[in-house]
C-alpha cells in the first residue's frame, strides 16, 4: 500500500508534490518510494518526455475521478492527494472572482461532487484525501523560491516564473518537464525552507495545513 498516491494535473506536478512530501516528513526515510503516481500514470520513459503529452487537465481529472479505478486506489492508498489549478475553474462552474480561501473552497466543493457523482464516497473516505488546489497554478507556490516580494502573486506564475528564475540562474528551466520541475523545487525538500515559502502563499498554506503531522 502507498503512502501517498499522487492525482496532478501533469508530471510536473507530480514532482513538485513529492518534494514538498518529502521536505515536510523530512524525518521520514526515502518517503519517495512510497509516493505513487496515479493520475497521469507515470514511469521511466515518461519523465523523459514532454509535459504536453502527459498533461491530465480537469476533463481528464474529472473522469478519472468517478471511475472504479479512484475508488480502488483511494482504497489502496494510506492518503491521496488530489492536484488542480484553478486557472480555468470558472469553466467548470467555480468563481475565481473571490477571496483565495473561498476559491479553493468552491473547487473542492466541485471535486467532492465529481468524486460522488455516482455512490457517495467520499464521506466515508474523506480522511484518506487531501487537497492541493493551487490558486491560479502551481507555479504561484515555486515562484516565491526565486523572487521576493511580500504580496503574493496568482497571476501570470508562469511567466513570471521564467523571468525570476533567468535572473538567478542559466542552467535551470521552466520548460515543462519533470526534471526542470524537480530542479525547481529543490529547495521543497528542506523543511524550513518549506515552512518560509509556503507561508508566502494562501492556497499553499492552506495545502501544508491540511497535511497530517504524523504518518
Amino acid at each position: 500500500m502507498a503512502k501517498f498516491g499522487l492525482i496532478t494535473e501533469g508530471i510536473t506536478d507530480q514532482i513538485v508534490i513529492e518534494n514538498i512530501l518529502c521536505g515536510f516528513y523530512k524525518d521520514y526515510d526515502d518517503l519517495d518510494e512510497e509516493i505513487s503516481p496515479l493520475e497521469p500514470p507515470r514511469d521511466e520513459t515518461d519523465i523523459r518526455q514532454a509535459y504536453s503529452e502527459f498533461g491530465t487537465g480537469w476533463s481528464a481529472i474529472f473522469n478519472y475521478l468517478s471511475e472504479t479505478r479512484f475508488r480502488d486506489d483511494v482504497l489502496n492508498s494510506e492518503y491521496v492527494i488530489i492536484q488542480i489549478d484553478t486557472d480555468i475553474a470558472e469553466e467548470f462552474g467555480c468563481s475565481i472572482n473571490q477571496p483565495v480561501e473561498e476559491i479553493v473552497k468552491s473547487v473542492i466543493v466541485k471535486i467532492v461532487d465529481k468524486i460522488d457523482s455516482k455512490e457517495e464516497f467520499y464521506q466515508k473516505h474523506q480522511e484518506k484525501i487531501i487537497f492541493a488546489i493551487s490558486v491560479h497554478s502551481l507555479e504561484c507556490w515555486i515562484l516565491p523560491i526565486y523572487e521576493s516580494n511580500k504580496k503574493e502573486k496568482i497571476i501570470g506564475c508562469e511567466d513570471k516564473l521564467k523571468k525570476a528564475v533567468a535572473k538567478v540562474s542559466k542552467k535551470l528551466k521552466v520548460d515543462k518537464s519533470y526534471k526542470n520541475y524537480d530542479k525547481l523545487s529543490q529547495k521543497f525538500l528542506k523543511y524550513k525552507e518549506l515552512i518560509k515559502i509556503s507561508s508566502k502563499n494562501s492556497s499553499f498554506q492552506i495545502f501544508i495545513n491540511k497535511l497530517p503531522q504524523n504518518i
